[in-house]
């Protein structure tokens, strides 16, 4: 019963970090297309301003179109600089459902190495004299 619990939950995280990886990629799919909007409507107002400005002012249509379109692109890459901002991957919450298991995995792995080290008597022995010192210090 507990281990179908366990794993209902284990699955219901999964869930929740496919739903948060779907919301990023669709925040970075919005982003780059306001950009491409922004470089499509930069290229079509650097030829409109090229236009107007030969004619109202007295600059040269390279001249024009260079500024108004440099200002737009320079908008555009502004917006995909804040594509890192807004895409920046949440920090990995600890999963507390195994932490209990994993602590008495280190602990089971640290007694297995102390007694291939030391040996089991003496483990016995040591474990013994610690209880019984611990025992008279209250």
């Amino acid at each position: 019963m507990f281990r179908i619990m366990l794993s209902l939950v284990s699955s219901l995280q999964t869930a929740a970090r496919i739903k948060d990886a779907i919301e990023r990629s669709a925040k970075k799919a919005i982003i780059i297309a306001i950009a491409a909007a922004v470089f499509l409507f930069a290229m079509a107002f650097g030829l409109v301003a090229a236009y107007q400005a030969l004619i109202v002012y007295d600059f040269t249509a390279l001249e024009a179109a260079g500024t108004v379109a440099g200002a737009l692109v320079a908008l555009g890459l502004l917006i995909l600089a804040l594509l890192p901002v807004v895409s920046r991957p949440k920090p990995p919450q600890r999963n507390f459902v195994n932490a209990p298991a994993e602590g008495m995995a280190m602990i089971d792995q640290g007694v297995g190495k102390a007694m291939q080290q030391v040996g089991p008597l003496t483990l016995l022995v040591i474990a013994f004299a610690a209880g019984l010192l611990a025992s008279r210090r209250r």
